[in-house]
């Protein structure tokens, strides 16, 4: 019986690092506010999902 097999690949911990420093130089001149406060999560979460790689293969 064919399936297929998934890999997730997490991100190092070093591309994380780079992308939340980037994120504070960003929002360093900002109010933190609630309405920032959830800017800054949703952005923080959707560029460290583009970092995640998946790898699917098909095994025989």
């Amino acid at each position: 019986m064919a399936k297929l097999n998934v890999e997730i690949i997490h991100p190092q911990n070093a591309e994380v690092n780079l992308i939340l420093s980037q994120m504070e130089r960003k929002y360093a001149h900002r109010k933190l506010t609630s309405e920032t406060i959830d800017e800054m999560e949703r952005e923080a979460a959707r560029l460290i999902r583009r970092l995640i790689t998946t790898k699917v293969t098909f095994v025989k």
